[in-house]
């Protein structure tokens, strides 16, 4: 090797030297590998390589060899995928604001639409899936949120029709989280805690009315504060009745003693 490189004039050496190392590197390059799960599409002069009968030629795993500088190889994994969506902060239709985490199952089904026909398939997904929670979240008021597998639904249902045409199929579109922001959190306990009070005070009160009900008329409405009137019949026996005033401008409160 270096009697060769002696009859090569110096001022040739580094060209040659050169253009060797570039061959080398070429060839090397043209040496690719689709491992198992993925497959693969072959270009030529930047155009996908097509069968007979103009389907696009799909590689399957093993060894592919190209031509350097002339064919590149592009890849994508063709298994069973997961995407979870970041946690992002939606407002309901009833103003409460919840932190909604989310998870996406999808596979390739078609390897030539999953590559050319959308730009970037995983951001892409991304996008529609965040797009999605939004769309189907915000219209729901909080008890809504309890109807999981409505949601669900609704999610795949929004995706699919988005994702048709990218050679893609969507398993699961799921909720991994849903919880009130600290702020919500408090404005929900404090509506239980005024419902369980007024809860309480509905109970209290229905006591109350089954109690006077069973007392004489006239006691009754003596605790309550009704004057009573007392009649006294032929047979010489008295009566008593509640004597309640009618407000024909303002009405009164209504009682019923039973």
């Amino acid at each position: 090797m270096t009697h060769i490189f002696s009859l090569i004039p110096s001022e040739l050496l580094a060209p040659v030297i050169g253009s060797i190392a570039m061959s080398i590197v070429g060839f090397v390059k043209g040496f690719k590998f689709i491992h198992e799960g993925e497959k693969g599409i072959k270009l030529r002069f930047g155009r996908a390589l097509r069968n007979s009968d103009g389907s696009p030629k799909i590689i399957e795993p093993g060894f592919v060899l190209l031509i350097p500088f002339v064919e590149t190889l592009l890849r994508h994994h063709v298994r069973q995928n997961s995407f979870r969506f970041d946690d992002q902060r939606i407002m309901l239709k009833d103003g409460l604001i919840f932190t909604v985490g989310a998870m996406i199952l999808f596979r390739v089904t078609d390897i030539y639409k999953a590559l050319f026909e959308i730009d970037n398939l995983d951001s892409s997904i991304d996008d529609v899936g965040m797009a999605a929670l939004r769309e189907v979240i915000q219209p729901l008021n909080h008890g809504d949120l309890q109807d999981i597998e409505e949601i669900k639904k609704k999610l795949i249902e929004r995706v699919k029709v988005r994702t048709k045409d990218w050679g893609i199929e969507v398993f699961e579109f799921s909720l991994t989280d849903c919880a009130p922001t600290p702020e919500t959190a408090n404005i929900l306990n404090a509506k239980v805690g005024v419902q369980m009070r007024v809860e309480a005070l509905n109970e209290a009160l229905s006591k109350v009315s089954a109690e006077l009900r069973s007392l004489d008329p006239s006691l009754a409405a003596a605790l309550v504060g009704i004057p009573v009137a007392v009649s006294i019949g032929s047979d010489g026996r008295k009566t008593s009745k509640p004597l309640i005033p009618e407000h024909k401008d303002k009405p009164g409160i209504e009682v019923n003693l039973g």
